[in-house]
């Protein structure tokens, strides 16, 4: 019996000098990620708390097996976050690190100290050891919702080339914001000039409207077609370089949403360091004119770069 108990205590000493070497008094706790994304984007994404609701991996925000997550402050590349248990609150920074202009490390990193009691010890390595699991598991589901353009700039954006080449333009200055009907009749007016030229119509109608200050505006409209056409004095023809780099995305709604989506468009360039040779511009997939209900208006937008 005295043995057994003398065998005990080897053991527990044992144990109790394994957690005091191979537990530190200081606990790294770190979680890390390669997202594909440009910085700025997502910097800007995550600034806003709702976007942190769409890609968390549990039904309640900000929770995730019985721990609380505080965004406590907020910089361009980095994001300090407080992790509440019940028993202890852990501080805790995320930082975007640039690889590439397209690629980031997201690194998510804390520091447990862990107490001088070995049995408390070892609870708390436990812990971290949960939490550090969780903070990859945030970082995952951040990586997936993040490497989707449309959930940082609200659309799909895709990068191809130019298909159309020659256009035949015409512009119009306005002392007010262009209606559909004024745009409708500049649309008109070169559908009818296309056919008294013998030529062929290429793609749908294209729309740039630039607000020179608060009462005017420019508005010019283009059609591909299918050779250049003579310059006069209403109509001029343009030239795209046909398997040239352009952005391109597709989107649903009226002027509002069109006008944010071309911001959107230009933050995108600006994110990826994109130089343009050319202005945005609108595709009308819609008739406008006939489709009054502007929730239903389908645009493409165009943005030539290089």
């Amino acid at each position: 019996m005295k043995r057994l108990l003398i065998g005990v205590v080897l053991v527990l000493a044992g144990m109790l000098a394994a957690t005091y070497l191979f537990i530190p008094g200081r606990l790294k706790i770190v979680a890390t990620t390669t997202l594909h994304a440009a910085l700025p984007g997502v910097s800007r994404s995550l600034y806003d708390n709702n976007n942190w609701k769409n890609f968390w991996p549990a039904k309640t925000p900000f929770t995730l097996d019985d721990r609380e997550y505080l965004i406590k402050e907020k910089f361009f590349d980095a994001f300090t976050i407080d992790i509440v248990s019940d028993k202890d609150t852990l501080s805790s920074i995320i930082n975007l690190l640039l690889i590439r202009t397209d690629s980031i490390n997201v690194d998510w990193s804390s520091e447990q100290i862990t107490s001088s009691n070995p049995f408390k010890r070892f609870v708390q390595y436990r812990q971290a050891m949960a939490t550090e699991k969780n903070m990859q598991k945030i970082l995952n589901a951040m990586k997936e919702f993040m490497e989707q353009t449309k959930n940082i700039y609200g659309f799909d954006i895709n990068r191809t080339i130019v298909t159309d080449s020659a256009l035949i333009s015409t512009r119009r200055l306005l002392d007010h914001q262009p209606t559909v009907k004024d745009i409708d009749d500049m649309i008109q007016s070169l559908k009818k000039y296309i056919i008294e030229n013998n030529a062929v119509e290429q793609n749908f109608p294209m729309l740039n409207v630039l607000r020179i200050d608060s009462s005017r505006f420019e508005v010019m409209t283009a059609i591909p077609v299918d050779r250049q056409l003579p310059l006069t004095n209403d109509f001029a023809p343009k030239f795209l370089l046909k398997g040239g780099n352009i952005l391109e995305g597709e989107i649903k709604g009226g002027p509002n949403r069109i006008e944010t989506a071309l911001k959107e468009f230009e933050n995108y360039r600006l994110d990826y360091k994109l130089l343009s040779p050319a202005k945005p511009y609108q595709l009308l997939m819609t008739d406008r004119l006939k489709e009054p209900d502007t929730t239903k208006w389908i645009t493409r937008l165009y943005f030539p770069v290089f």
